[in-house]
């Protein structure tokens, strides 16, 4: 379900269409409900709609995060029938409250009559000639009641087996889409989806108990602040099972490899030396022209991992196999794992095996797997299944898949393990100094848009601003953040200057995206380090605003030194609680 009253119904685009239904990859039996509303990724309303430089009063007054709302539109292939059209501004996301039942689709369906309705009498209200405030006003309470009936929802077992996406994407390139969840403040689960240009299906099952707890919020948005455009059809947690294709997909996604007497000639728990075992001839061309080709590659191979990968890296083909299944269990199971790991139908994978055994085995549990024997690898890339031209899109598949890759180490993550989570995450911070306009722009928007983590609340001017960065004897720094599921861009600008050995801040803001990850002991830890200062002297000017800052330093290990009616005055050391869990660069 869409909060859609806000879009101009009658604003059009060239809508394309999505050739596949997700209901042939995934099986689904119930689905989460969900109120997709449009948020801000920085938000801080209502202070910050005078100070933001993006602000764009929506007709209610209110900031627009998407270039036209969230406009719906019938879907036979979308969930319950209505996708949604977005277009998302710089720090746009998509937020709704996990409430706590699953239900069927008939129910869903009629849930959604009733929000349609709603949506409806609430456009009219937005419409109508009211004063702004009767209109806020008029709009908010049925949302809060509506809300309110929400979260009292009974129904099916509410423990998600899955989150499935589709969309249509509208950009010229890639990016990733990040899909969050988050227990009030605290990031708890995090995954991100890979967009690329046209259509996208995604089904991630590796999910956390927290994607199934009522209450907890899920954002979704594109990484590093991209003004994607997107169709979505589908952005939900459901329960249900990967449905089983009976035949083969018109073109083969991901080839792969047995290792002994296919990819290299020998055995090699057989050999002596594994020094000895050389690849089969023509098997780097066909392996480079896969790749090019935008056809992912893995292996199932009946040995041991440490050995047999010791040989693909000699041979130097390791970084091409993704998610590579090696052990002495069935092929059958190690081609399963291949497709749910990459996310792939598993009717889009073709097995290489000079076994007949290996093949027919395959073959006996996934009847839609192609397989192949040694001997067809020749004539292989002539065949129409892989026939699939390669473009600077597809020449790069393979990297975005490898970025992915270390989602499906966050098997289960629990709240109560939120650090171990964040290590997961390989969070990355870049310090640099702001030289470049636009580095400087980006600052300037922090400190006047930031206000839960702004350390003086001060709303300067471009010119104010301009005099800020030029004060003598202090140092500008600025930093972004990265890690395995996307880039952040630049989320934090300070200032100090140094004393002796205490370094003293002058200025601090920092996005709160990056609240509660640690990123704040990681960069005073090492800002103290370069600076060679003992201690950081740290005084947050009391607003309403703030006390999200004033929280975060005292939880890392900041402590008081005075507290008054203005100021809360705080010294800190480099011994700041998990401050390795990011890494600076």
């Amino acid at each position: 379900m869409y909060q859609f009253y806000y879009a101009d119904k009658a604003k059009t685009w060239d809508r394309k269409s999505c050739q596949e239904n997700i209901r042939d990859r995934f099986q689904i039996t119930a689905i989460r409900p969900a109120m997709w509303e449009e948020h801000c990724l920085e938000c801080s309303a209502p202070a910050c709609f005078e100070s933001c430089v993006h602000y764009l009063p929506r007709s209610d007054g209110r900031c627009k995060r998407f270039d036209n709302g969230l406009l719906t539109f019938a879907d036979e292939k979308a969930c319950c029938g209505q996708g949604a059209h977005v277009k998302f501004r710089k720090w746009g996301n998509m937020m709704t409250v996990l409430f706590p039942a699953m239900l069927d689709e008939a129910q869903y369906a009629s849930l959604q009559r009733k929000n349609e309705s709603l949506g409806n009498f609430l456009g009219a209200v937005d419409g109508s000639k009211l004063p702004q405030a009767l209109r806020w006003q008029g709009i908010r309470i049925p949302e809060y009641l509506r809300r309110r009936g929400l979260r009292k929802l009974k129904g099916l077992d509410n423990t998600a087996d899955a989150f499935l996406f589709q969309g249509y994407s509208y950009s010229a390139e890639s990016y990733r889409l990040i899909v969050e969840v988050y227990d009030d403040h605290t990031p708890v689960w995090k995954t991100a989806v890979a967009i690329r240009p046209g259509e996208n299906i995604a089904v991630i099952s590796d999910l956390s108990p927290e994607c199934s707890k009522a209450g907890n919020l899920v954002k979704v948005y594109p990484e590093n602040n991209l003004e994607a455009e997107l169709d979505i059809l589908w952005c939900d947690f459901v329960k249900g099972q990967p449905a089983a294709a009976e035949q083969p997909a018109a073109k083969v996604k991901c080839v792969v490899w047995d290792l002994d007497n296919t990819l290299w000639d020998g055995t090699l728990i057989e050999t002596d030396d594994p020094a000895a075992l050389t690849l089969n001839p023509g098997i780097r061309d066909v392996v480079e022209t896969l790749d090019q080709r935008g056809i992912i590659q893995s292996v199932a191979s009946k040995n041991d991992y440490a050995p047999a990968m010791a040989v693909l890296e000699r041979l130097g083909l390791a970084e091409y196999f993704l998610y590579p299944q090696i052990s002495w269990g069935p092929k059958s199971g190690a081609v399963e794992q291949i497709a749910k790991s990459l996310n792939i139908g598993i009717d889009a994978l073709a097995l290489i095996d000079d076994t007949a055994f290996e093949r027919q085995q395959v073959r006996s549990v996934w009847p839609q797997v192609r397989t192949y024997d040694v001997t067809e690898i020749e004539s292989l890339l002539a065949r129409p299944e892989f026939d699939v031209p390669a473009t600077a899109e597809s020449r790069s598949r393979r990297a975005m898949y490898r970025a992915e890759e270390q989602r499906n180490t966050l098997m289960k993550a629990e709240h109560t393990d939120i650090v171990g989570f964040l290590r997961k995450c390989h969070l990355k911070l870049h310090l640099f100094t702001p030289t470049a306009e636009e580095e400087k722009l980006r600052c300037y928007e922090l400190i006047v848009r930031t206000n839960q983590l702004n350390m003086s609340g001060k709303k300067y001017t471009p010119e104010e601003f301009a005099e800020v960065l030029a004060r003598p004897g202090h140092q500008n720094f600025a930093f972004s953040c990265a890690d395995d599921f996307g880039e952040y861009g630049i989320v934090g600008f300070g200032q100090y200057r140094v004393d002796g050995d205490i370094l003293v801040f002058t200025e601090f803001a920092m996005s709160c995206r990056v609240a509660g990850k640690f990123v704040e002991s990681a960069l005073f830890a090492c800002l103290l380090e370069r600076e060679n200062c003992k201690t950081g002297s740290f005084a947050v000017q009391k607003t309403k605003k703030n006390t999200l800052l004033r929280n975060t330093l005292e939880q890392i290990g900041f402590r008081t030194e005075s507290d008054t009616a203005d100021t809360m005055s705080y010294t800190f050391t480099a011994n700041l609680q998990n401050s390795t869990i990011v890494d600076v660069e």
